[in-house]
């Protein structure tokens, strides 16, 4: 396995001014950490291929990889118009990650509405993977479906999203602690949904997350067992990313650095 740092953990640096994509690219060599995973609304300029063939570029120059392209997409909006342009705005940056190289882009599903029948939002979400999926298969991208948004954030919900898909380009990208809204402010008990939920789905993996904040007085991340998490992947044979994802309010160095010595540790590399 292979240790990632999101630009959505550097998201108050990157946004700010203070740090570039470049120089996250620098910082996360420096953090010893081996690729990262890029956010769309980070690629700076009008001319966002052009970004992120720089991106790219540096990349190989330092010696990192490219977990993933975030698309950010939702495919539940109620209007038949705002769907349309998710999806093709989806099939964009599905071509634009073939173009330079990266062979996976992180999807969602979308975000319920009160109102609106959930069943059908399910349909709506099947309808645009099925039009995306296409081009991926075209340009052999593989479509990271994280259990992120409220349209099925379940894994069983996921699952039969991706059965009725029916492409092997549609697979997932498990963040465990997702599964369990507030769980940092729940018991022990109430967070065994994380592992649980994980379980089932990272047979289908090909990127994963790992949410990082607060750390125990020995340096570990609170409310999550990383070397449970590891060993799940591990017993499916998942060799893939597994990227940091800092959420907390504070600078991201410290925690990240954290965060890259955790996992170190937890796969038996420190």
């Amino acid at each position: 396995m292979q240790i990632g740092i999101s630009s959505w953990s550097y998201r108050k640096a990157i946004e700010s001014g203070r740090m570039d994509f470049l120089a996250f690219l620098d910082e996360t060599r420096r953090q010893g950490a081996e690729g990262v995973e890029v956010a769309n609304w980070h690629l700076a300029g009008d001319d966002k291929a052009v970004a992120l063939q720089q991106i790219v570029d540096h990349a190989d120059q330092v010696g990192l990889g490219i977990s993933a392209l975030i698309a950010g997409n939702d495919f539940a909006m109620p209007a038949a118009a705002d769907r349309a342009k998710q999806v093709a705005d989806t099939i964009a940056w599905t071509r634009m990650a073939a173009e330079v190289g990266i062979e996976r882009v992180n999807v969602f599903t979308g975000y319920h509405v009160d109102g609106q029948d959930p069943e059908l939002e399910r349909a709506r979400v099947v309808d645009g993977f099925l039009e995306v999926v296409a081009e991926a298969e075209k340009h052999n991208v593989t479509l990271c479906l994280e259990n992120h948004s409220t349209v099925h954030p379940d894994a069983d919900g996921l699952l039969a999203i991706i059965r009725q898909v029916g492409s092997d380009r549609l697979r997932t990208n498990p963040d465990p602690t997702n599964f369990v809204r507030g769980f940092d402010r729940l018991d022990a008990e109430s967070r065994e949904q994380i592992y649980t939920e994980t379980a089932k789905i990272v047979p289908l993996a090909a990127n994963t997350h790992l949410k990082i904040n607060t750390f125990t007085p020995e340096g570990d991340p609170e409310y999550v067992d990383v070397p449970r998490i590891i060993e799940i992947y591990r017993q499916v044979g998942y060799e893939g990313f597994i990227v940091l994802e800092y959420w907390g309010n504070g600078e991201p160095e410290e925690p990240n650095a954290k965060g890259v010595n955790v996992l170190k540790r937890a796969m038996g590399r420190a």
